[in-house]
C-alpha cells in the first residue's frame, strides 16, 4: 500500500489508514512520557491486536480492561504508549523518542481485521509524516523538526550536533541520487528520522518500513561528540538502509533467504559509498575482508549453507561475500561492462514490471554455474574455503594473515558455541560496554542464553583475548573443560572442547579489484 507522498499537513488532523474489514479510528496525542492511542468508533470486543508478535511489555494497556469486559464497543479506549526501554531481541521498535516527538510503528496500533484510521491530534504545534504512514512508521511530533527536500524529507531534532546531521544527510541525499540513477524512481518519497534517544544497547540500530521512512536510531552520550570512525559507521548505514528503499520494499525478497537482501544492500552500500567519494577504496577493502573473514569463521566446513545463513551476522557476513564474490567475476567476464549493480537493476526492473517478489534463483540465474557463488553454497564443505580462496587469487585478490584481538575473541567463542550448542541453534554475541554478552538459543549449554561473561580460563575476553585464546586452546587440546564465570559473580561454568582450536584465519586484503562504478 503504497502511496505518493505529497504536502506537509501542518493544520487540523491528518488521517492514514491500514485497509482492512471494519473501520477503526485511532487519535494520536503527545504527552511527555509517550503517546496516547484514543480509539474511537466500533472497536471489537474483545480488542485483538493484528500483529501479537510486536513487543509492547512497555505501554500501559490498562485502557483494554473496559474493552476485554465486553463494554459497548462504540466507547472505544485508550491506550497509554511509553517508548521501548530496549531494542534488544526486538524487531520493529513500536515507539522511540526523537527529541520531544515520536516515530510510531503503526501496524503495532492495528486491530484484528480492521481498518486503521489515525489521526494526529494535540499538541497543536505537532503534525504527523507522512500522512499515509500508518502500514509502517511515521513521524509524529514538533513540525519544526521536518525538513522537506527536493525528492526527500529529512527529520532530527534541533540539538543534533552540526557535523553529525551533516553526515547522515548528505549521506542520504548522495544514497538517493546514486541508487536513483541505476535503479529507477520510487514510487513514494523517501524520508529519513534520525533520532539519538535511540533505546540500546546497539549505538546504532536502523530499519525501513513501506512508509518509505528509515528509522535511524543512535544510542549513547558518544553521539554527542561523534568520532571520525563513528561518523563513517553511520554514513554506510545510512547508505545500507537506503539501498532498501529499491532492494526490499520496491522489488520484494521471498521469505526465508536473508542474506540476500541484507547482503545485497550491504554490498551495494559500500559500492555506492565508494562511488560517491564517502569510502574509499581501502576502506571497502578492509570491510570486504571482515566480512570473509567473519563469513569463514560462521560456516566453517560445515553443510547446508543456505541453513546456516538466515540468522546471526552470518546474514550479512556471508550476503556480502556472496555479492562480492558475484560482482568480480561479472565485472571479470565482461570486461568491466557490467556487475553486482547490474544484476540489482535488472530484478528490481523485473518488479518494476509486475514481478511479485525476487528469490535466490533470480540472482543465481545471471551467474555463471561454475562460479564461486556455487562453490560457496553447493561445493565440498571440506574443500569450500581453498576452492574459494583459489578463486580469488584468480580474479586479482591478495591477502595476508592478521588476525586482531577480536579475530581471537571470535574464535574462541565460535568454537564453544559450536562445540556447545546443538545442531540448528541459532548463536552470537554481543560486545557490551566493557564486557561480552552472549546471543545464543537456549539449547547451548552452559553458554545458553544471555550469558554475561566475566571471564574464560581467567581472562578478560575483551582486554586479554589473545591469552583467554590460548588458554582455550590448550584446554580443548587436552578435551578438557573449559570455565568461564558469569559477570558480576562467582558462578563457574563449565563449557566443553574436544576439537583443537586452530589458530584464526583473518584475511587482511593487500589486493582487490576496484568496486567503485560510474555514477549516473
Amino acid at each position: 500500500m503504497k502511496t505518493i507522498l505529497t504536502a506537509l499537513a501542518t493544520v487540523g488532523l491528518s488521517l492514514f489508514a491500514i485497509t482492512g474489514a471494519s473501520a477503526q479510528s485511532v487519535t494520536l496525542e503527545g504527552t511527555p512520557d509517550g503517546v496516547e492511542a484514543h480509539y474511537r468508533g466500533q472497536v471489537a470486543s474483545p480488542f485483538v491486536f493484528a500483529d501479537p508478535g510486536i513487543d509492547r511489555s512497555d505501554w500501559d494497556l490498562s485502557g483494554l480492561q473496559r474493552n476485554q469486559t465486553g463494554a459497548s464497543d462504540a466507547v472505544g479506549f485508550i491506550l497509554a504508549l511509553r517508548p521501548d526501554s530496549t531494542e534488544a531481541g526486538r524487531g520493529y521498535i513500536a515507539l522511540a523518542r526523537v527529541g520531544e516527538g515520536y516515530v510510531v510503528y503503526g501496524p503495532a496500533l492495528a486491530g484484528a481485521d480492521a481498518t486503521l484510521s489515525l489521526a494526529a491530534g494535540g499538541p497543536a504545534s505537532w503534525t504527523a509524516w507522512p500522512s499515509t504512514g500508518a502500514d509502517g512508521y511515521v513521524y509524529f511530533g514538533p513540525t519544526g523538526y521536518i525538513q522537506p527536500r527536493p525528492g526527500r524529507t529529512e527529520i532530527a531534532a534541533p540539538d543534533m550536533p552540526s557535523k553529525l546531521r551533516h553526515t547522515v544527510f548528505t549521506a542520504f541525499a548522495d544514497a538517493l541520487a546514486f541508487y536513483e540513477g541505476r535503479f529507477g524512481p520510487l514510487p513514494q518519497s523517501p524520508t529519513l528520522v534520525v533520532t539519538m534517544q535511540g533505546a540500546g544497547p546497539s549505538t546504532i540500530r536502523a530499519d525501513v518500513t513501506d512508509t518509505g521512512v528509515i528509522s535511524a536510531r543512535l544510542n549513547g552520550e558518544a553521539w554527542r561528540n561523534p568520532s571520525e570512525a563513528a561518523l563513517s559507521e553511520i554514513d554506510t548505514v545510512t547508505f545500507h538502509e537506503t539501498a532498501h528503499l529499491w532492494n526490499s520494499h520496491f522489488a520484494r525478497p521471498a521469505e526465508g533467504s536473508p542474506w540476500l537482501h541484507e547482503g545485497g544492500a550491504q554490498y551495494l552500500a559500500l559500492v555506492a559509498a565508494v562511488s560517491t567519494g564517502h569510502l574509499t577504496e581501502a576502506a571497502a577493502r578492509e570491510s570486504l575482508g571482515s566480512n570473509l573473514t567473519d563469513c569463514r569463521n560462521r560456516l566453517g566446513t560445515r553443510d547446508n549453507v543456505s541453513n546456516r545463513m538466515v540468522a546471526g551476522s552470518a546474514v550479512y557476513d556471508c550476503g556480502v561475500l556472496v555479492q562480492w564474490l558475484a560482482d568480480m567475476e561479472l565485472r571479470q567476464a565482461s570486461s568491466g561492462a557490467q556487475g553486482i549493480v547490474d544484476r540489482w537493476a535488472a530484478m528490481i526492473d523485473a518488479a518494476r514490471n509486475g514481478q511479485a517478489l525476487y528469490n535466490p534463483q533470480n540472482f543465481r540465474s545471471g551467474l555463471n554455474e561454475d562460479s564461486a557463488v556455487t562453490l560457496l553454497f553447493d561445493g565440498p564443505a571440506e574443500l569450500r574455503w581453498k576452492l574459494i580462496e583459489a578463486r580469488l587469487i584468480d580474479l586479482g585478490v591478495a591477502w595476508i594473515n592478521r588476525p586482531s584481538d577480536e579475530d581471537y575473541l571470535a574464535a574462541t567463542l565460535s568454537r564453544l558455541n559450536m562445540e556447545n550448542c546443538a545442531p540448528g541453534s541459532s548463536t552470537g554475541f554481543y560486545v557490551r560496554d566493557g564486557f561480552i554478552q552472549m546471543d545464543n538459543a537456549s539449547t547451548c549449554g552452559a553458554l545458553s542464553d544471555d550469558l554475561e561473561i566475566g571471564t574464560v580460563e581467567g581472562f578478560d575476553p575483551l582486554t586479554e583475548s589473545h591469552a583467554m585464546f590460548e588458554a582455550v586452546q590448550s584446554q580443548c587440546a587436552a578435551r578438557g573443560m573449559v570455565h568461564v564465570v558469569r559477570r558480576n559473580t562467582t558462578q563457574v561454568l563449565s563449557a566443553t572442547c574436544n576439537t583443537a582450536l586452530a589458530e584464526p584465519i583473518a584475511y587482511a586484503l593487500t589486493q582487490s579489484p576496484a568496486i567503485s562504478v560510474h555514477v549516473r
